[in-house]
């Protein structure tokens, strides 16, 4: 009985979810309804790419609606996974970045406002980051 036990914890451990490809994750679409695109200024854009065998579509694009800045994702798709998070970063490896917070769906339009928003000519990079494993879904550069 111990031995099934451990079989059965060990077997638990190794099925936890890590960054990898998510067919469970929820893939319904999302439509921000507080922002609208055709009234804001599009000040840059850039189109995803997914990195090692993650697939992210779509376009991100920076507006100023209001006084307020706000990246908004476009007929975008992205695999599934743990702990997305939407991040403004300086480079690929997000090691200087502003986390916009957890990515509010893996398919649909959303928009993000950016509280403080940084240096876009710096920070021009959008990332779909694994925060949980430090694992990079993919990225738009803002031009």
């Amino acid at each position: 009985m111990k031995l099934l036990s451990a079989v059965l914890i060990a077997a638990s451990f190794f099925a936890l979810p890590g960054c990898k490809k998510n067919d469970g994750t929820t893939t319904t679409t999302t439509t921000t309804t507080n922002f609208d695109p055709t009234k804001a200024t599009l000040l840059k854009q850039g189109t995803f790419g997914g990195n090692m065998g993650y697939t992210v579509s779509g376009s991100a694009k920076l507006y100023d609606y209001q006084g307020k800045k706000y990246i908004y994702l476009e007929n975008f798709t992205s695999s599934g996974g743990p702990d997305l998070k939407v991040y403004v970063a300086t480079t690929a490896t997000a090691s200087q970045f502003v986390s916009l917070g957890a990515l509010k769906s893996n398919s649909g339009n959303q928009a993000y406002e950016v509280a403080n928003p940084p240096d876009f000519a710096v920070h021009n990079k959008i990332l779909i980051w694994c925060q949980q494993f430090s694992v990079l879904f993919g990225q738009s550069t803002l031009q």
